[in-house]
């Protein structure tokens, strides 16, 4: 196995690669190098959560804030300073709903640049202590927490629709058998400055299977500066590596990098997506070459991945 098959094994397993952390293959031209992402002052990163019990019923809360006050969702919130992913997420949930939560892999990842730069973490996992919280602790956080069923739902003033699909996706993920499930998602602990996403590009052919690297400085997978989302990223490949147009399949996480702290350095997350495409196109750009992938067991793990329900699809 080569280096390259390791390094894709190993983000396939939700290892992130050890790579300089301000190389950066692709940036927008407008781009303030010096200026890193900055938690509540240029992004805004939400952690939520979906837990269910035996019998399928799901954590909701009732909000306290004025602007929704008394109006349910799940427990939900934004990351604070110096915290990773799963410690905002384990806060919210105490705070919230007052139950001692153990998150154990993350169902959706949804982003935004309407309101600047904002992306969201549901997770679901395991209750480990606490109780409920009833409307007798009611305080800023909110005024009370219930078991609900999916009719439950139906007939509560929701804070929003937008939880109704990722409810269904978590159900649909416990509902699967474990091997027709997507791999567990965690957050690897490593800084980064910005927002980025690192691109793995597989085109298949038949059985032979290609992945596209950067040959600057040494080889890897194209890193994106400021990658929210996915067809923008691809689009911005595109441009910097290929005469033509690709085609794309779906689009996936296999890996998320986060740590938070220290906080203004390391607030950056770098999402680590796989795609196929079956076209081959001419590359326009000598530094960047199709390297063959000889694991015949990779071969296998990537066109599984790319199965419907066994990855989180990249928003």
């Amino acid at each position: 196995m080569t280096d390259i098959d390791s390094a894709i094994g190993d983000l396939l397993a939700g290892k992130a690669p050890d790579i300089p952390l301000d190389r950066y293959d692709i940036c927008r031209k407008s781009c303030d190098n010096a200026k890193p992402t900055v938690l509540g002052y240029n992004t805004i990163i939400i952690v939520a959560a979906v837990i269910l019990d035996d019998e399928g019923r799901i954590v909701l809360i009732q909000e306290a804030k004025e602007s929704c006050r008394g109006k349910w969702y799940l427990p939900a919130g934004r990351l604070e300073k110096e915290e990773t992913l799963e410690m905002g997420v384990k806060r919210e949930v105490k705070e919230e709903a007052g139950f001692d939560f153990e998150p154990t892999n993350i169902v959706k990842v949804e982003s935004s640049l309407l309101a600047g730069y904002w992306i969201r973490f549901t997770f679901t996992g395991n209750i480990i202590g606490g109780t409920l919280k009833t409307e007798k602790e009611a305080d800023s956080e909110s005024l009370q927490a219930r078991w609900c069923s999916m009719n439950d739902i139906a007939n509560l003033r929701l804070r929003a629709r937008d939880i109704l699909p990722v409810i269904e996706l978590t159900q649909m993920y416990y509902q699967s058998s474990p091997t027709e499930r997507h791999p567990c998602i965690m957050p690897a602990l490593n800084p980064h400055k910005h927002m980025c996403m690192r691109i793995m590009l597989v085109r298949q052919k038949q059985n032979s299977f290609d992945v596209l690297l950067c040959t600057q400085d040494s080889l890897h997978f194209p890193i994106i500066r400021d990658g929210w989302q996915a067809e923008d990223s691809l689009h911005r490949l595109e441009k910097e590596a290929f005469k033509g147009k690709n085609m794309y399949g779906s689009h996936y996480i296999v890996c998320i990098e986060h740590v938070g702290s220290p906080h203004g350095s390391a607030d950056g997350v770098c999402l680590n997506l796989l795609t196929m495409t079956e076209v081959d196109r001419e590359l326009n750009n000598p530094h960047y070459i199709w390297h063959p992938i000889s694991s015949n067991d990779l071969k296998r793990q990537l066109a599984s991945r790319t199965r419907h329900g066994m990855s989180v699809l990249c928003p």
